[in-house]
């Protein structure tokens, strides 16, 4: 089962809530699932909207997809009702860590668990008092959008149960008619009802396999009347064979995706079965079919994605177009027609990443922008800027630049050596900032504002990793990002490899810059990164790099003109530049909506990484660089190289790492090779034209590789000073 998530498991202890919309709305089946009575949990009747309910084709259980793929489906367009895009079910809340890995075997793979908006329909209650439309789903009463917002609005307002009507007012009587309720109890306000966010089961195989015509509440509970209490005993063979041989297995997913690696599974191979999203109606297969819309030489294995990107040939025809088009007409173009395009490009990103568009700018790539970001900020005496030593070789430079030029500024580095734990770098980031910040007090503007525990030094800006380059790991940036705010310093968020590989609200972590390049993983030509930076921070960042004619001074303001300062006019033109870059932004963006959207393509990047690694893994005898847990994985895995031995010096390091790169590009592959805690890996990005046969093809070729230099093979060609420096670029800052 594939997953994506937005939470981090820091204990065992905590809990998670979850909407359910077939058999598990019957807490005897829910029961049976979980293995324990349900005691802890809490019950409320809901709606989950945008979503609608379908029966699996020649079974009894339901799926539910969203609406987009609904009109896909149902071939009907547009014209679904809004009563027909609403999901009727149960939520449930107190969930367990042991209670999620139990439903997420029982749903088994065909199924993604994704965090949703639900609305809560009723107050909740626990398993011995439930009301009768919960305990039994084929009392619940009928109800449209505007009957479920009546009802939460009744109860949010506080108004007593005669005085209430519909929905509220059937799930109280029958409450009091039970005993459970005093019949003169007022409902008070805010009683946890209304829109909150559960974990739901999501369907990821083909449309192919669902019915078209959408399945109500209403019929699905005749449909499976006569089987509620009779349920053929293969519904639980799996989680309780889970549950016999293994007290408390991980929650999978939580903390990453439930393909990743886990201890208990160190012999698996890579299997097929396990990659989500190969196949979806209406759309082109993914793997190596994919190939034709790419330009790639024949029998080029490109499994490096990560480093550069690769656009397509549609983007790359739409930008020769528009190229074509601005050199038919240069002064049209460059004094009319860019900027509407530009916004174009701003307001689909700003849409993707949870911005406003007024927040979001387009910059070269994203070093540039931290670049921007840094160099704007005034630093004071005693400033503080920590890195990581995972922090990209380009920017760890960048910042001892701005310390060179601030003598009295002074960079911390946290040590992290992957694989590590989430939690592990959230403590250290946590034990750093408090041994020199002060707990930051709230204020209203939202600004960050770091207060020393010493007057004389204070952290004040901490520049952390979405996704780190090498390794190619996911950081908790949004913890992080939190964590920065508790203690009053300013949050940076290179995030490069994040747009078009992991789903992002730079609104919900809270961050205060994020930049990420668009040519990596979201296919745009390159180069071209969006940055973010939202309104309560724009007046730290006063000028572009280089400073543009849309700067205005307070100083010397310009005459004449009455035009106020604003951060994204001066985005708007630095001179004269190939814009056609950045316009290709949109046509990527069409081109995944072509090829079945974000969540199709991330999906099966994710599981096709996980999967690969694991072959790799399998044939080499080593290990995948992550946790347990598999929070480390995206569409990256990092995999530990075999026979390399240790090199005597950083030289000879160097010179290892050129015979690597020569002889990928003799055996017409490249994987990004790197060394990292004292050992040699590699990190391999899955992308929709690859397949597992690349990575079988990849493990031959990179073993003999790594056998001729264990035999000494690479001191036979010589390295030049030039080719040393070469090399140094793409090192992080712990080897720089």
């Amino acid at each position: 089962m594939a997953s994506e998530s937005d939470t981090i498991v820091e204990t065992k202890e905590q809990t998670y809530s979850f909407f359910f919309y077939g058999t598990l709305c019957v807490p005897a089946v829910l029961t049976r699932v979980l293995g324990h009575k349900c005691d802890g949990l809490t019950f409320q009747d809901a709606l989950l909207p945008n979503y609608t309910r379908h029966c699996v084709k020649n079974e009894s259980y339901p799926a539910i997809i969203g609406r987009e793929q609904t009109n896909i489906l149902a071939s009907r367009g547009d014209v679904l009702t809004s009563e027909e895009v609403n999901v009727r079910g149960t939520l449930v809340k107190g969930l367990k860590y042991e209670d999620v890995n139990a439903l997420d075997i029982y749903e088994g793979i065909e199924y993604s668990r994704d965090k949703l908006p639900v609305q809560a329909l009723s107050p909740p209650s626990d398993v011995s008092s439930l009301a009768k439309a919960i305990s039994n789903p084929e009392t619940r009463v009928s109800l449209d959008n505007l009957e479920a917002e009546k009802t939460v609005n009744t109860l949010k307002a506080g108004s007593g149960v005669k005085e209430s009507s519909g929905l509220a007012k059937i799930l109280y009587l029958d409450k009091m008619t039970s005993g459970n309720t005093d019949e003169n109890e007022n409902v008070e306000g805010g009683i946890d009802v209304g829109m909150t966010e559960a974990w739901t089961y999501v369907w990821c195989e083909s449309l192919d396999k669902l019915e078209p015509k959408i399945w109500s509440f209403e019929d699905y509970m005749k449909a499976k009347e006569s089987t509620w209490k009779d349920l053929p005993e293969d519904y639980f063979t799996d989680v309780e064979h889970q549950r016999a041989i293994k007290n408390e297995p991980g929650a999978l997913g939580l903390e990453g995706d439930s393909s990743s690696v886990g201890t208990d599974d160190v012999d698996a191979d890579g299997e097929e079965s396990k990659i989500v999203g190969r196949t979806s109606k209406g759309f082109p297969d993914f793997g190596r079919g994919m190939r034709k819309y790419w330009g790639f030489k024949d029998n080029y294995i490109n499994l490096n994605h990560g480093s550069y990107g690769s656009p397509p040939k549609y983007v790359i025809q739409k930008m020769r177009e528009l190229s074509d088009e601005i050199e038919s007409n240069p002064d049209l173009f460059m004094r009319r027609s860019w900027l509407p395009k530009l916004n174009k490009v701003r307001n689909e990103l700003s849409e993707m990443i949870g911005a406003r568009q007024e927040e979001v700018v387009i910059v070269p790539n994203t070093t540039h922008g931290i670049q921007t970001i840094l160099s704007n900020i005034e630093w004071t005496d005693g400033d503080i800027i920590v890195i990581y030593t995972s922090t990209y070789g380009a920017v760890g430079q960048m910042v001892k630049c701005i310390c060179d030029k601030n003598p009295k500024i002074r960079l911390e580095v946290i040590d992290d050596v992957f694989p590590c734990t989430h939690k592990e770098i959230i403590e250290k980031s946590e034990t750093l900032l408090s041994q020199y910040n002060e707990i930051a007090k709230p204020n209203y503007t939202g600004i960050s504002k770091p207060t020393g525990i010493k007057a004389d030094e204070r952290i004040k800006l901490v520049l952390l990793d979405a996704i780190a380059s090498n390794p190619g790991v996911i950081y908790p940036w949004e913890d992080i990002v939190h964590l920065c705010k508790e203690y009053g310093a300013l949050s940076l968020v290179d995030a490069a490899h994040a747009i078009g590989q992991i789903e992002v609200d730079v609104k919900t972590a809270e961050c205060d810059f994020w930049v990420s390049n668009c040519h990596k993983w979201l296919h745009s030509h390159r180069g071209g990164a969006v940055m973010y930076v939202p309104t309560r921070n724009q007046h730290l960042i006063r000028t572009t790099l280089p400073t543009s004619a849309g700067y205005e001074s307070s100083r010397y303001p310009t005459q004449g003109i009455d035009r106020p300062w604003s951060f994204v006019e001066q985005y708007t033109w630095t001179g004269t530049m190939d814009w056609t870059p950045y316009m290709t932004i949109t046509d990527a963006l069409e081109f995944r909506r072509s090829i079945g959207g974000e969540k199709r393509i991330m999906r099966y990047c994710h599981s096709l990484a996980v999967q690969g690694g694991k072959r790799l893994r399998k044939k080499w005898g080593t290990e995948i660089m992550d946790t347990p847990k598999g929070e480390l994985t995206a569409a990256m895995v990092n995999v530990r190289l075999p026979h390399v031995p240790d090199p005597k010096d950083l030289a000879d390091q160097f010179k290892q790492l050129r015979y690597f790169e020569d002889r990928f590009f003799e055996e017409n592959i490249f994987v990004a090779a790197y060394r990292h805690g004292g050992k040699w890996w590699a990190r391999f990005s899955a992308q929709v034209w690859v397949d597992l046969s690349d990575f079988d093809y990849a493990a031959e070729v990179i073993e003999k590789v790594c056998l001729e230099i264990k035999d000494g093979k690479y001191l036979d060609k010589p390295l030049e000073s030039s080719n040393i420096e070469e090399e140094r670029r793409e090192l992080p800052t712990q080897d720089v």
